[in-house]
């Protein structure tokens, strides 16, 4: 009769291991999540700045405007024929180059 008392200790030990296990798998994944997180964050951020910068480049006195004036030169040129054209074919190249299986694969 004592092998099974063995045999139900040893279980619960490994039931107690696992259970540890778990719950460090689950606040390591968190953790992740955060860094994950900041990353996209982050790239957000420099993707916003770098394309601000390009903007601004292309604006006279830039400093001077305010953002509704801003907002309405983007309207303006955004409605442009030659711009809305361009603009939907970098988006479908885009489309169509994350569309192409790798041929070696």
């Amino acid at each position: 009769m004592t092998q099974p008392k063995t045999d139900l200790a040893y279980l619960r030990s490994e039931k107690a291991k696992a259970e540890q296990k778990l719950r460090s798998c689950q606040h390591r994944e968190k953790i992740l999540e955060r860094q994950m997180s900041e990353l996209n964050r982050r790239e957000r951020v420099h993707r916003l700045c770098t394309r601000a910068g390009m903007l601004e480049s292309f604006l006279v006195c830039p400093g001077e405007l305010t953002d509704d004036q801003v907002m309405e030169l983007l309207k303006i040129s955004f409605r442009q024929s030659e711009v809305v054209l361009a603009l939907a074919k970098m988006v479908h190249d885009v489309h169509e180059r994350s569309n192409v299986q790798n041929p070696l694969e």
